[in-house]
């Protein structure tokens, strides 16, 4: 049905080129014309469990200081990386505000925060320095007036207080006594 036309090429363009039979002896030999004998299409290929991965491609653990250094020669190790600067600072500017000194804190923490940023390092301990420091600032100022206000309340309660034990043991009191312009009855005297 297909031409041969001397060099084994079909004279048809979309059918591919005719090849000739192997014989069975050279089954799975290398070269251009190699064939794998013909299997059944859907033939059931044979279960093999997975084998475990040769010991050379097995994973081991990273083995840490164990760098063989011929005797007398000196071991050289990696440089430290540098410290940030301001560090050391911010880690005291965040504990001040807990014992009582947040304004030192607050300084503190703005200064180390300064240094390490003209350094080009990230501080993070000076900035929770700065903030924690100036949240406590605001709560030691809200409890200042706090306090300011009731021992200013407690002073005019007891100058009241006063005034009113002065006019109910006063002779012309007749057991009365004027507060805010209303005449009230002094308390019984305790026995």
């Amino acid at each position: 049905m297909t031409e041969n036309n001397g060099n084994n090429l079909p004279s048809h363009p979309q059918q591919p080129p005719a090849q000739p039979p192997v014989p069975p002896e050279q089954y799975g030999q290398s070269g251009p014309y190699a064939q794998q004998p013909p299997q059944a299409p859907y033939a059931q290929q044979p279960f093999y469990p997975q084998q475990p991965p040769p010991a050379q491609y097995a994973q081991q653990p990273p083995q840490y200081a164990q760098q063989q250094v011929p005797y007398g020669q000196p071991v050289v190790f990696a440089p430290a990386p540098p410290p940030v600067p301001g560090k050391t600072m911010g880690i005291v500017a965040l504990i001040l505000p807990f014992v009582g000194f947040c304004l030192v804190g607050l300084v503190l923490g703005i200064i180390a925060l300064v240094q390490s940023k003209k350094a080009g390092f990230k501080n993070t301990p000076a900035l929770i320095a700065v903030i924690v420091s100036a949240v406590f600032i605001v709560l030691e100022i809200v409890a200042a007036i706090f306090i300011i206000t009731a021992i200013a309340n407690g002073a005019n309660s007891v100058s009241t207080q006063i005034q009113i034990i002065n006019q109910c043991d006063s002779a012309t009191s007749n057991g009365y006594y004027t507060l805010n312009g209303q005449n009230i009855a002094c308390p019984a005297p305790s026995p």
